[in-house]
């Protein structure tokens, strides 16, 4: 991957994401979300993280990476940057970092909000990097299959909601649910907190939650660069 190339598209796609106003509805959900948790003292604080964490997951790597791309696609930018030889691991890297640097942002910001002690800010925010970008390649995926904004917005609710899902098996007790869940990332990731916050994080009691969120990680590379080159071929 070349640096400068890197930069350039980062700049450009922060530029562009200024002036759509829309997306940042996503990343300031969550931030909301935190803030109203946060004031009920019924709730523990890790499962309170540990939800919000799951709705910024959820929401902001798939909505915002899915309209970047899509409106790369829609501004006939990402055919230009094609034709001039820009690798996709190039568009990718760049977008991803623009999308990282807000999900890492809501994270710290609602860490802060609900009021976690800093002995375990690290570790969580290291497993929430290792998640979000597995989510944010499937956010690029829906940028691609998108043919514009607006339907890059409807591709990326049934994403959403899929990641969402941990919140509510939970309340239907259902075992054949919750055994469809554990394939999830978000899942994945809530198992991962739970240790964290009980203090009995092992490599036994993670290695399957890190397992599914690698090979989430591996697919989603795999998925994205099919879409990219056939993107490419159709225009």
């Amino acid at each position: 991957m070349r640096l400068y190339k890197i930069k350039a598209l980062f700049k450009l796609g922060v530029e562009d994401l200024t002036k759509n106003p829309n997306v940042f509805i996503y990343i300031i959900m969550p931030l909301a979300f935190a803030l109203l948790y946060s004031n009920m003292d019924t709730l523990p604080k890790d499962f309170t993280f540990s939800i919000c964490m799951l709705l910024n997951l959820s929401m902001v790597p798939v909505a915002l990476m899915g309209t970047i791309i899509a409106e790369e696609k829609e501004k006939n930018t990402l055919r230009t940057l094609m034709l001039n030889n820009v690798k996709s691991s190039e568009i990718l890297f760049a977008k991803a970092l623009i999308c990282m640097m807000f999900v890492l942002l809501n994270n710290i910001l609602m860490y802060f909000i609900i009021g976690f002690s800093m002995d375990k800010f690290i570790i969580y925010q290291l497993v929430g990097l290792f998640v979000s970008f597995a989510i944010i390649l499937f956010g690029a995926l829906v940028g691609l299959l998108a043919k514009n904004q607006m339907s890059a917005g409807l591709l990326s609710m049934p994403f959403m909601i899929i990641l969402m899902a941990p919140i509510f098996i939970g309340m239907t007790k259902s075992k054949i649910a919750e055994d469809i869940s554990t394939f999830l990332p978000t899942d994945a990731m809530m198992t991962i907190f739970t240790n964290i916050s009980k203090n009995t994080l092992s490599i036994s009691k993670v290695g399957i939650p890190l397992t599914v969120i690698s090979i989430w990680l591996i697919a989603s590379i795999i998925l994205f660069n099919i879409a990219y080159k056939k993107v490419g071929v159709d225009n």
